[in-house]
């Protein structure tokens, strides 16, 4: 049996789905997993899954419960080692009205304009922390294909020296819709497997 370990960008998977839905959903990620291997030659070994709770007072308050319940639901897969919960962490810049903007304005409002700002949340780190875990896990030889569900190019470097250098097997699963299709990853990763995630996968793997 081929040993499989799959990792999942969270964010850009419940973007796509919400792109697709025209709601936000949040995803079971055991469910939506085992739709992605062939129990006839593979054997799902662990599953990685990225994705940064957010701070409670930067977010709306149902924003921030919706993630919490979500996070509630999936413990069971946690402590039961079946899943692993890879997080980054959020930084929060001060945003300004840029200065070419500013400066086109009459000089009787450029002062009010100038002195508003606001904070804005950015999660960092769990991208990274999920392509790390990939890398790691290729060249210790815990799988013997990974399956990516990300349609981020950022991941084509991991991915490629998955592929080129520990010599695994690769495969990228991807919401197809009209604003996420991984176009730009299915270009940069050539030797790689592509699997498209149907709306039939994912309507199975709605958490309610």
């Amino acid at each position: 049996m081929e040993k499989v370990h799959i990792y999942i960008d969270g964010p850009n998977l419940l973007g796509a789905v919400s792109d697709l839905r025209k709601k936000r959903l949040w995803i079971d990620p055991i469910l939506l997993s085992g739709y992605l291997v062939d129990t006839t030659h593979q054997s799902l070994n662990r599953v990685f899954y990225a994705e940064t709770p957010y701070p409670q007072n930067l977010h709306s308050p149902e924003t921030f419960r919706s993630q919490q319940s979500f996070f509630g639901k999936i413990y069971s897969h946690i402590q039961d080692q079946r899943l692993v919960h890879i997080r980054g962490n959020y930084r929060v810049n001060t945003m300004t009205v840029p200065s070419f903007i500013v400066s086109q304005l009459k000089p009787e409002i450029r002062t009010l304009i100038e002195s508003i700002s606001w904070k804005k949340p950015t999660e960092k780190g769990g991208d990274v922390g999920l392509a790390v875990q990939l890398v790691r896990d290729a060249f210790q030889g815990e799988f013997d294909r990974a399956i990516l569900v990300t349609a981020d190019q950022d991941f084509a470097p991991a991915v490629n020296i998955v592929v080129s250098e520990a010599k695994k097997k690769m495969s990228v699963a991807y919401v197809h819709n009209s604003y996420r299709n991984a176009v730009a990853l299915r270009n940069r990763c050539s030797e790689t497997e592509f699997i498209q995630i149907t709306r039939k996968m994912i309507e199975q793997c709605v958490l309610e």
